[in-house]
């Protein structure tokens, strides 16, 4: 049996793993949030990983707050890289696997076709840069590890863009969203999920780096109009250009591309509509 311990379990990842560990039998899941397992200290990180004689870590932690990352850059580096780090010295040179979950926010936006693995990061805001530093702690380490980096992340759970246009949409009558911002959208349950797949099939695990989103790329404004498209609200979504200081923080093109988990596992995930079907409907249920 692998046991798998997931760091972050409060975020929209680590709830969707709790969601799905059931359909694992093969696996024993040690879910533990920010309190209950510090990333940024080494020692609690090495009583957990030794206590419950560890297998695999997923890393879900990170400090995502694009905005408060400008501010609080210290914190961002302290989790998002020093914390990576910690995990990386206590792994190394033993057969402990790793699978780091790093972000679209690591490219600059400004490449007019899909990113692909191998292609230079250069991040141009602060939480891109602490998860870049993250990224480059395991690729200059000597670990079985993954990073995989996802974009858009979106689900039932916490805060995120198809929460905050489902909500918007119930008590407004129209929402400005920009739409020169493309990416593409992946849900969290579709990655728990993936993840799981990679444990069991993948077999590179030399500070490798694989992309996984849902299929399918768009923009800000055709996402939200989608959320509002599949509810049938009566909400009008009105598209603007981005002329506020997000535009200084967020790149404008981050559509990762996924032809290698297709080349490598023969896997394609399902389209990003599918998905956002999926978990509005189980937001519907969950609000009944």
């Amino acid at each position: 049996m692998k046991r798998v311990l997931i760091i972050g379990a409060l975020g929209q990842l680590g709830k969707s793993f709790n969601c799905i560990q059931d359909d694992y039998t093969g696996f024993k899941f040690f879910l533990r949030n920010k309190t209950q397992l510090d990333i940024t200290s080494i020692k609690e990180l090495n009583k957990e990983i030794n206590k419950n004689k560890i297998n695999i870590i997923v890393n879900c932690a990170a400090y995502t707050d694009v905005l408060k990352a400008e501010k609080n850059n210290a914190i961002a580096m302290e989790v998002n890289s020093d914390g990576v780090k910690n995990i990386v010295e206590l792994i190394q040179g033993t057969s402990c696997k790793l699978i780091h979950i790093s972000t679209d926010y690591v490219f600059d936006g400004s490449k007019t076709t899909k990113y692909l693995e191998d292609d230079n990061v250069n991040p141009i805001n602060n939480y891109g840069k602490s998860k870049a530093l993250g990224e480059k702690h395991i690729l200059k380490s000597n670990t079985n590890s993954i990073i995989i980096r996802t974009s858009w992340l979106f689900s039932e759970f916490n805060n995120n863009f198809v929460k905050k246009i489902m909500t918007l949409s119930k008590t407004k009558s129209e929402i400005k969203v920009i739409n020169n911002q493309y990416g593409t959208p992946t849900y969290a349950n579709d990655l728990a999920h993936f993840c799981i797949k990679i444990c069991n099939e993948y077999e590179d695990w030399n500070q490798s780096i694989l992309h996984f989103t849902n299929w399918g790329s768009t923009n800000r404004y055709l996402l939200a109009k989608q959320v509002v498209d599949q509810l049938k609200l009566n909400c009008k979504i009105i598209p603007i250009n981005n002329s506020d200081e997000a535009e200084l923080l967020r790149p404008k093109n981050s559509v990762l591309s996924i032809e290698k988990i297709d080349n490598k596992l023969n896997y394609i995930p399902r389209r990003w509509e599918l998905a956002l079907e999926d978990c509005l409907n189980k937001m519907q249920l969950k609000n009944k």
